[in-house]
């Protein structure tokens, strides 16, 4: 008994201590500005779907239960995942999605309905994306005749992500050796290319257009959520951010960018100078950014529903 109350007291203690740290960072927090828009990619590659709130988990955002990039056209004979670099039309696709099906929608084409996830009957797949081998659930011949037709490669069929996969931040190891402690062993990751999460800045936007000899818009960088900010490249410098009152995302690095950055998503015809990002390998670093990078990748440190007109705080 005479040992519990010590215990008691230390446990109480500890709690308060934690409980004075996150009322401290809270207080650190700096209002930037709003959510102007929520994209979600069901299908990796596809134009983006406008949402106007969506649940934030730790492979990325959910509506109706479908998580970001939970599906992904890939080559049958090599398994390797195919997307918008290697078939630009895909941004012709869009999704939607509601209570009961993934919606799929082309030019010329009838429209696919797909369920939330394959049937535990159809046929498992090795794939590849980045390097990476993983397991994934093919939809079946209906949906890969539909995308093999429009994307004219009968070799393609749609797979969907597999939940007892264990796929980290692309580069975790490296980026911890590295001394980048903003990468942790948590975060998850589905079909993406390195992060479940990418916030950008519309004023950065601003700036980088007013360079750029060619016409961009933000679909040019497939962010999840923009954020009508204050100032431009500010980003580059976050930890934190938060959104509402209850959902934090801990910033993991500046996204730098590659040639997708350079299809104009409403012609698929990918731009003769190679902009935005010829122009982005100077600019960015004149102004102190990172060199071609555009937006952060971002974890969920604390998840919840966000919707289009909430405040964004954050931490540098």
């Amino acid at each position: 008994m005479e040992t519990l109350v010590p215990l008691s007291v230390v446990g109480i203690w500890k709690y308060l201590a934690a409980a004075w740290i996150r009322r401290d960072i809270e207080r650190q927090f700096q209002y930037f500005g709003t959510v102007s828009c929520i994209n979600l990619y069901p299908v990796k590659g596809c134009h983006a779907t406008r949402v106007k709130s969506a649940r934030c988990g730790a492979r990325g955002l959910e509506v109706n239960g479908v998580e970001d990039r939970c599906i992904m056209v890939v080559d049958r004979q090599t398994g390797i995942g195919q997307y918008m670099r290697h078939f630009p039309k895909m941004t012709y696709i869009t999704v939607t999605v509601d209570d009961r099906f993934i919606v799929l929608d082309a030019p010329n084409m009838e429209t696919l309905c797909l369920p939330h996830s394959p049937d535990s009957s159809q046929q498992l797949i090795i794939c590849e994306i980045h390097a990476c081998k993983l397991m994934a659930r093919d939809f079946g011949d209906e949906a890969a005749k539909w995308i093999a037709k429009f994307l004219e490669n009968e070799n393609l069929r749609l797979v969907h992500f597999i939940e007892s996969n264990n796929r980290l931040t692309i580069e975790t190891e490296n980026n911890r050796r590295q001394g980048n402690l903003q990468i942790s062993q948590d975060d998850k990751i589905s079909f993406s290319c390195v992060s479940s999460y990418l916030l950008s800045n519309e004023r950065t936007l601003d700036e980088l257009a007013k360079q750029t000899p060619e016409s961009i818009k933000m679909d040019n960088f497939r962010p999840n959520i923009v954020i009508d900010g204050k100032s431009p490249f500010e980003e580059d410098t976050w930890s934190q951010v938060r959104i509402g009152e209850n959902v934090v995302f801990r910033c993991q690095e500046s996204c730098k960018r590659c040639m997708v950055t350079t299809i104009d998503t409403d012609t698929a015809q990918r731009s003769l100078k190679n902009e935005p990002l010829k122009t982005m390998k100077t600019y960015k670093e004149s102004v102190g950014g990172v060199p071609t990078s555009f937006g952060v990748y971002a974890a969920a440190e604390m998840g919840g529903e966000i919707h289009v007109g909430d405040e964004v705080y954050v931490l540098k």
